[in-house]
């Protein structure tokens, strides 16, 4: 079984717990608070997790609200318990 989900990486913990409050205030739903896979980044992080690429651009344009920099954004295939991330443009 195959699950593809995408993740928005941050260089702050708290700038990813800022916007995951913004996100729940408005009732802007469709996302999750998860931590960042070690192979991303290394120390106690976290991200948000989506699953539709549309989600991309509402993450951006309230982080920009906010002031916020989204450091990347990765795109996560787990296939048969592996998980291969690809980092986005």
């Amino acid at each position: 079984m195959e699950t593809v989900y995408y993740l928005a990486v941050f260089d702050s913990k708290n700038h990813a717990i800022f916007l995951q409050q913004h996100l729940k205030r408005n009732k802007i739903s469709g996302f999750e608070m998860v931590s960042t896979p070690c192979k991303i980044k290394a120390g106690c992080s976290y991200s948000i997790r989506f699953t539709d690429i549309d989600q991309r651009e509402i993450l951006i344009k309230e982080a920009a609200k906010l002031k916020i920099k989204i450091a990347s954004f990765y795109e996560i295939n787990r296939s048969y318990g592996r998980r291969i991330l690809n980092k986005l443009s």
